[in-house]
């Protein structure tokens, strides 16, 4: 019995994108945004993560300056906690927010849907148990991308992504490539 390769699975970050993200928009509510990145990128600043490295730069690039963190706390894959000057900063993923009891409002949901099917990763952001923002990145996909899976599925693989990213931005960024089958929201 010959071996023969029918699926073959790709990380999407890194991989089929340049795994370098950058923030694209900054979205208040009822809050400045040079104040919502300020903080979130003095908790950020404590991590390695890509998207926490682009929020870090995003800050840097617009001068601001970074507060003192204490009790820096992760969720792995979904977000990161710190007190920042004695707000408590949370910045995490929509499955984050969800599960520490946030309601998502009708014009939120407007602006995540927006973003999202652009291919924007979205990270919501709190200050003391109240949302005060949504900071949303980008991940360039690489030039080689789209036509490598064009020449995959010429040889009749099937082409799987795999992402932490939720089902609408992920899927965006699949048709752009021209992946069928996704993977999202894995940890």
């Amino acid at each position: 019995v010959s071996e023969k390769i029918s699926t073959i699975m790709f990380d999407k970050t890194g991989t089929l994108t340049k795994g370098k993200p950058e923030v694209t928009d900054i979205i208040g509510i009822d809050v400045d945004e040079n104040v919502i990145l300020e903080k979130a990128a003095s908790v950020e600043k404590n991590s390695s993560h890509p998207l926490a490295e682009a929020i870090v730069h995003k800050a840097k690039d617009r001068g601001l300056s970074f507060g003192d963190t204490s009790g820096f706390d992760t969720f792995t894959g979904k977000g990161v906690q710190a007190t920042v000057n004695r707000t408590v900063v949370l910045i995490g993923n929509r499955l984050l927010f969800k599960e520490k009891g946030f309601l998502i409002s009708s014009k939120i949901e407007e602006f995540l849907n927006r973003l999202e099917t652009k291919g924007k990763s979205v990270m919501f952001v709190a200050f003391d148990q109240r949302l005060v923002g949504l900071i949303a990145l980008a991940d360039v996909v690489k030039e080689t991308t789209p036509l490598a899976m064009k020449q995959f599925k010429k040889l009749g693989l099937q082409l799987v992504m795999i992402t932490g990213d939720n089902t609408r931005t992920a899927q965006a960024i699949a048709q752009q490539i021209g992946i069928d089958v996704v993977r999202a929201e894995v940890l």
